[in-house]
């Protein structure tokens, strides 16, 4: 305990705020002090460990080989502190943390999340992506399953995944008909489903039909998604991303939607706490209509 009581704690908050914006007085605006007192608590904490935790210039720093790995664990040490902290707090009650795709989260829940506000106005829902990983615990996790791996005992599935190939409304073709269009244009592809075309040709039978062999590469599926709706080729894609365009005709899907094996489901970090109940309740209202059995 004497060792605890002298930890220079606020050189250590000081650096550790330091080494994730790169930059003292990023670091000094997030604590509320001046620049000043951010090198002189980084030069005694310097003193006190007895290595150097920063390179380079004063204006330009970077971390050293010891400051790098010092900085991971008191990074890892603050957020626990944190999570302690809201775990037992009061104020913390109406935070909602969900995890979501983010495409899923840009194309489908983010548009829908105003209802679940004006339903439930006490709760504050605050989303982390697979673009921006969070490094605590979230309430409420949203992922898929994929083929052949079994849902666990504490998911509650949302609905099963429709596919279909789709492109541009402009596009269009009334004299040789939209498959044969479909067939001529470029195949987009997403980088983080590599063989979605492959899945929707066993699945809707059209191996042996003679395809357009030019593809373009995306790396999420918003970015195939607006691609698509650019007029830059046909995509396969999730009923549930584009079902807006498709209703308003932007989009045009020749072959319609047919059933994949892939799920959507829905985890809760701890069941039956009233914020994660009201949150499931109203996930599953929404996503009923995406229900086919």
């Amino acid at each position: 305990m004497d060792k605890r009581r002298k930890l220079p704690l606020a050189a250590l908050r000081a650096f550790e705020a330091t080494a994730r914006h790169g930059r003292f007085t990023a670091a000094a605006d997030e604590l509320g002090v001046t620049h000043g007192a951010i090198s002189k608590h980084v030069s005694q904490l310097e003193a006190h460990i007895g290595v150097p935790l920063f390179e380079g210039a004063r204006n330009r720093p970077y971390l050293t080989d010891e400051g790098r790995i010092f900085s991971f664990a008191l990074t890892a040490a603050f957020d626990q502190i944190d999570d302690a902290v809201r775990m037992i707090s009061k104020q913390d009650i109406s935070v909602l943390d969900v995890s979501c795709l983010s495409t899923l989260a840009m194309r489908w829940l983010i548009p829908r999340l105003q209802g679940f506000a004006d339903k439930y106005p006490q709760y504050d829902v605050r989303l982390a992506t697979d673009f921006r990983p969070t490094r605590r615990a979230v309430d409420v996790e949203i992922f898929v399953i994929p083929p052949d791996v079994p849902m666990l005992d504490d998911c509650s599935l949302l609905f099963k995944e429709q596919l279909g190939l789709v492109f541009a409304n402009a596009l269009s073709e009334e004299t040789l008909g939209n498959r044969h269009v479909a067939t001529a244009l470029p195949r987009l592809e997403t980088r983080t489903r590599p063989y979605v075309w492959k899945d929707w040709m066993r699945i809707v039978g059209q191996e042996r039909r003679q395809w357009n062999q030019a593809t373009k590469v995306f790396d999420h599926y918003h970015l195939t998604i607006e691609a698509a709706l650019s007029g830059l080729g046909a995509a396969i894609v999730p009923w549930h991303l584009v079902a807006d365009e498709i209703e308003r005709g932007r989009l045009i899907a020749p072959w319609g939607f047919f059933l994949s094996e892939y799920r959507y489901v829905v985890r809760a970090e701890h069941p039956g706490r009233r914020k994660i109940n009201a949150f499931i309740d109203w996930l599953q209202s929404e996503t009923a209509s995406l229900r086919t059995e």
